[in-house]
């Protein structure tokens, strides 16, 4: 075995490794179509809180937290595009 097929061992075991826990407890591989779909999940709920911050006659009180949840929503969309990136990244080395 020469030095380059031991490097492509080496990446194709870190690759597997990289695994994520879903709410279920179902343990799915980081960046797959299950585990974007939990986050997309999870960006909804975010914005049907916010939504219902949005109503109702201390709308205005709650302009803070309703900042805060839409940064929130921001930073989940980055890591849901980050994941994915990284998984179809990993599909390309491992094939």
């Amino acid at each position: 075995m020469n030095s380059r097929d031991l490097v492509r061992i080496l990446i194709r075991e870190s690759i597997r490794s990289s695994t994520y826990e879903m709410r279920s407890g179902k343990i799915v591989e980081y960046g797959s179509d299950e585990h974007v779909d939990e986050l997309g999940a999870l960006i909804g709920e975010l914005q049907r809180v916010k939504q219902t911050l949005k109503s109702g006659p201390d709308r205005y009180k709650n302009r803070k937290e309703i900042d805060r949840i839409q940064k929130a929503v921001e930073a989940m969309r980055f890591l849901k595009r980050k994941a994915k990136r990284q998984f179809d990244r990993n599909l390309l080395v491992t094939d």
